[in-house]
């Protein structure tokens, strides 16, 4: 595809109404977590798509959309979108509450900006979901319940407003619990055991509000899943002997860098990871064991993983989330496992459907001018469940405002 032609696409995709559902996507290369389609085409009609194969016609007054590469939404397994603005602003961060007495029933969803202008800057790089995660703080290693939204930056967003429960142990953990380990996990312990116990007041638990203890017990039951940031294999070496006392709990955990040293453990305990294949240098001592190899070994191993950006930006600003898989692939990993682990497996894992844009899926998709493993490739049209979310951004807009080279005279403040 040449670069007028995809330049032409942008502007097609920019000028697409935000409740465009009729769509017909030519010639474009669909990759999916199953497998690659080169020559395709797509039609989609009133947010769903209806056929998918080679030398399709467009319809009479269907928008067309030329190709590059059309994949599922990215789907962000582990961020803070929508809790911080600027971390060091404390009236824009609602990440964790130092100073509350609560911990497990701390609801994100209680705290989660649509509008926040990181949701709009991740959305124009593809990603369409994301697991939204406050953090502990204060004297409790439970940070709180975590939701999953969509990335549309309506008020109904909210997909799941008690998707997890997310606590920390390893040396974050130590350091809230009281500068142990040992504190940490009794911790845990203790809060997962008040989650079964009958309260005969508020506080009667041993680590846990009667309050809190209600709000953990869907976890404890499994019927959710147990977030636990941890980085050193002795520490997921615990998490797993956890489970021989609470055998329901759905493990999902967050950093792992140390997790293949201990693969074949996670994988015959089923325990869920997400990691991030740049963490490769020993940032903390939680991870003088950190390698390039981490995400291969678990893939070999047949540990169930996801790929995320956890530095602190990838965090608050998740729009590289591809990037990040595909420096994993450029390590050895094969493309496909590469692209399950930020679309099918986090969907998988917090019930969300995953999408092999087959007809008769609704339309959550990004039109790529390129390889979206490329960090030149951009998209040129995000859809949401149906429609045509655009790739606008406020960040954007202040850029096309105050670029020096616009040929729109009228002074900055009046444009």
């Amino acid at each position: 595809m040449t670069r007028i032609s995809l330049a032409l696409a942008a502007v097609l995709a920019a000028a697409l109404p935000a409740t465009a559902q009729d769509v017909f996507i030519d010639n474009a290369t669909i990759v999916t977590a199953m497998e690659v389609r080169p020559d395709t085409d797509m039609l989609i009609r009133d947010g769903r798509i209806v056929r998918v194969g080679a030398d399709l016609s467009a319809p009479e007054g269907v928008a067309v959309q030329s190709g590059g590469f059309v994949t599922p939404g990215l789907f962000a397994p582990y961020t803070t979108l929508g809790l911080v603005e600027i971390g060091g602003e404390a009236s824009t961060n609602d990440i964790g509450s130092e100073a509350e007495a609560s911990s497990v029933s701390e609801l994100a969803a209680d705290s989660f900006n649509p509008l926040s202008v990181h949701i709009a800057n991740a959305r124009m790089r593809g990603v369409t979901h994301a697991v939204v995660a406050p953090s502990p703080d204060g004297e409790s290693i439970f940070a709180g319940t975590g939701i999953v939204v969509d990335l549309s930056g309506e008020f109904d967003s909210v997909v799941n407003d008690a998707a997890f429960v997310h606590v920390a142990i390893g040396q974050r953990g130590a350091g809230i619990a009281g500068g142990s380990r040992a504190a940490a996990m009794a911790q845990l312990r203790g809060a997962l055991r008040d989650a079964n116990r009958r309260y005969d007041g508020p506080d009667d638990g041993d680590v846990l509000s009667r309050s809190d203890a209600r709000a953990l017990r869907p976890a404890v039951d499994g019927d959710i899943p147990l977030m636990v940031s941890a980085s050193r294999a002795s520490d997921l070496l615990r998490l797993i002997a956890l489970q021989d006392e609470f055998p329901r709990l759905d493990l999902i955990v967050v950093g792992a860098e140390e997790a293949h040293l201990v693969a074949e453990q996670l994988a015959g305990a089923g325990v869920k990871v997400i990691v991030d294949p740049q963490e490769n240098l020993p940032g903390s001592f939680d991870s003088v064991n950190a390698s390039f190899d981490n995400v291969l070994r678990l893939e070999e191993a047949g540990v169930d993983y996801a790929i995320a950006n956890l530095g602190s930006l990838g965090v608050t600003k998740a729009g590289t989330l591809n990037q990040h898989a595909g420096n994993a692939v450029g390590n050895g990993l094969s493309r496909q496992a590469a692209f399950a682990a930020i679309t099918d497996t986090p969907a998988r894992w917090f019930g969300l459907p995953t999408n092999a844009l087959e007809a008769g899926d609704t339309a959550s998709l990004v039109v790529w001018d390129g390889d979206p493993f490329e960090v030149t490739s951009a998209p040129v049209m995000v859809m949401i469940d149906g429609e045509n979310v655009g790739t606008d951004s406020r960040m954007r807009q202040l850029r096309d405002r105050y670029n020096p080279v616009s040929d729109d005279a009228r002074p900055h403040k009046y444009r």
